[in-house]
């Protein structure tokens, strides 16, 4: 049987403006197993990006508990947030979050600054195939190069 990766019970979340009050997830549960693909679909507004911030350490749940294997996601702080996001989790921004003065090489290694056991950036940019512009600036490559650095980064 396959390792429970990500589990989830009655997860949830509720974002507070003013008076208002906007549910977006339910007490949401969920098991993820090593080794599955799943996608998330609905329609805006339906929680899957508040699903992934929670997932990825970057938000907090109002309620219910969320395990990344047998750590306790929902029980951490910033801080514990963070030493999980360096040593567990990558991400692929809509829009990359390139920072422009750096190289393609500047911007993956960046990350590898912060983990216990990164990649080598050119290791990283050749799996994405973008060995012949290790050395350019985003404003240099086409929108899926930037694209795959910052596949580049998550994998490093």
């Amino acid at each position: 049987m396959a390792d429970l990766v990500f589990s989830a019970r009655a997860l949830t979340k509720t974002y507070t403006s003013g008076e208002t009050q906007v549910l977006a997830l339910r007490a949401l549960d969920l098991e993820i197993f090593a080794g599955e693909v799943v996608v998330l679909l609905g329609p805006s507004g339906s929680g899957k990006s508040t699903l992934l911030n929670i997932m990825g350490g970057l938000d907090h749940a109002t309620s219910g508990q969320l395990f990344f294997r047998d750590q306790e996601l929902t029980n951490l702080d910033d801080r514990g947030l963070t030493a999980y996001r360096r040593q567990h989790v990558g991400f692929v921004f809509q829009f990359y979050n390139l920072i422009p003065s750096l190289t393609a090489y500047e911007n993956v290694a960046l990350v590898t600054e912060i983990s216990d056991h990164p990649m080598r950036p050119d290791e990283a940019l050749a799996l994405v195939g973008l060995e012949p512009r290790v050395h350019h600036f985003p404003a240099q490559l086409s929108g899926g190069e930037q694209q795959r650095v910052a596949i580049a980064r998550a994998i490093a």
